[in-house]
């Protein structure tokens, strides 16, 4: 007998018991549905996650700090992270890097429309000030449409320079259009006056504004950047020379650059700067395309283990498929018996059983798989709607993403679950004596 014709056989069995084959799928239904949630949620944080951050920064960004593992807490790293040294680093591995940050934040400001500085009226605009040193606008991309971005040479230079968004412009200069050397002031909330030209402008994009959390602030209201050199920020902070350095260095590579070689140069770079006195320092570094590879890995785990965990109930399944058709070998044993008298051989009456319970396995596992990823879908609209009513996590866009392998796996694990179950009772069937089964009442 072919296994077409088994198939045909199978399924007339499966609809002539529908109740019963329902009630068998059940426990491979629920439990291919739980792997494939648990599966489609798995893959969707992670994507989630790594969509997020790669949208607010740069994956080429490092950043790197010292790190004492001394008894002497207090002592002086062994090369500060002030604009001299951070120069040095960037000319050294030229063609290698595409920018050096040193960041720090004076707060924010405002600027104010006429005479009028009421600091609770609609007057005004405000922004949050940033110092650095270059590459800022890249690290956050920020797509420059105008001018340029800040540079080394303006806080070597002592510069009183800017660089704005494109919502600053429209709303608090009048949308000027060649608004380039144009000299602007803003106010801190202490009364500090931050004067500056404007060298350039970039772009705030929806999605930036929604990383910032003012998805439902109007665009006239938003808080957007004003970058000036890092050198201006420090005059600004009243930072005294000994101080005006960072903890932390911040990178981004140049495109081709292997991230990995990179790395080990810029710890051999700094390993031979220290002297004997600070051998208990390291250089300590970090990228954030490591950090989301880290976090894809330990969310695979972590839906792996839940997933196995969520796979136990097809064996619950599996003892109930092997059951019933245990219970199908007795009830159509003169079946067996009639066949076997006709010439019927023991490997296709084993086969014929072995099909239907591969059969009744595969279409709860089809079911399952559907089911999961209607559930997993279910929860990204809850997940969807639940985010963009908050306005602190409104930055987030939740992506949902059918796990395919899983699918797959869970599928051919399904069948497989039907031949293993199945094997017992279809032996069993083969092995009737034709005398005693037509004998069996």
């Amino acid at each position: 007998m072919s296994f077409l014709e088994n198939l045909r056989l199978a399924w007339s069995c499966v609809k002539s018991n529908k109740m019963r084959s329902i009630l068998t799928m059940l426990g491979i239904i629920i439990g291919i549905s739980a792997v494939i949630t648990i599966s489609t949620l798995g893959s969707s944080l992670k994507d989630t996650i790594s969509g997020t951050f790669s949208d607010m920064a740069s994956t080429n960004q490092l950043a790197f700090m010292w790190v004492n593992y001394g008894e002497d807490e207090e002592s002086e790293v062994p090369v500060e992270f002030n604009l001299e040294n951070s120069y040095a680093f960037k000319e050294a591995f030229a063609g290698q890097i595409s920018s050096v940050l040193i960041r720090t934040y004076p707060g924010s400001a405002n600027y104010y429309f006429g005479d009028d500085k009421n600091p609770v009226g609609d007057n005004k605009k405000t922004v949050d000030v940033v110092g650095c040193t270059e590459g800022y606008c890249e690290t956050n991309k920020y797509d420059m449409i105008m001018g340029r971005d800040i540079e080394f040479q303006d806080s070597f230079e002592d510069k009183k320079v800017c660089v704005v968004s494109d919502n600053f412009v429209k709303y608090a200069l009048d949308d000027d259009p060649d608004p380039i050397g144009r000299r602007i002031e803003v106010e801190t909330p202490g009364g500090t006056v931050i004067s500056a030209y404007i060298i350039g402008v970039y772009k705030m994009s929806e999605n930036q504004s929604s990383l910032t959390g003012q998805t439902k602030v109007s665009p006239k209201n938003m808080v957007t950047d004003m970058i000036i050199p890092v050198s201006y920020a420090w005059d600004l902070e009243d930072t005294p020379d000994s101080k005006r350095n960072s903890e932390a260095l911040y990178i981004n590579s140049a495109p081709g650059v292997d991230g990995i070689a990179l790395k080990d140069n810029i710890t051999n770079y700094f390993e031979s700067k220290k002297d004997a006195d600070h051998q208990d320092y390291f250089i300590y570094i970090q990228s954030l395309e490591e950090q989301l590879k880290t976090i894809s890995k330990v969310m695979d785990v972590i839906t792996l283990v839940i997933s196995i965990i969520a796979a136990i109930s097809l064996i619950v399944g599996g003892i109930g498929v092997m059951n019933i058709m245990l219970v199908s070998v007795v009830e159509r044993t003169k079946e067996i018996g009639i066949r076997k008298a006709l010439g019927a051989k023991n490997k296709v009456i084993e086969a014929q059983f072995l099909v239907e319970s591969v059969l009744i396995c595969a279409i709860g596992g089809i079911v399952g798989i559907l089911l999961g990823l209607l559930n997993g879908a279910i929860i990204a609209v809850v997940a969807k709607y639940i985010v963009s009513q908050s306005e602190e996590f409104s930055f987030i866009a939740v992506n949902v993403s059918p796990p395919i392998l899983m699918i797959v796996i869970s599928f051919i694990f399904s069948s497989l679950v039907g031949i293993v179950f199945g094997l017992y009772p279809a032996r069993r069937a083969a092995r009737l004596s034709p005398i005693d089964a037509l004998r069996y009442e």
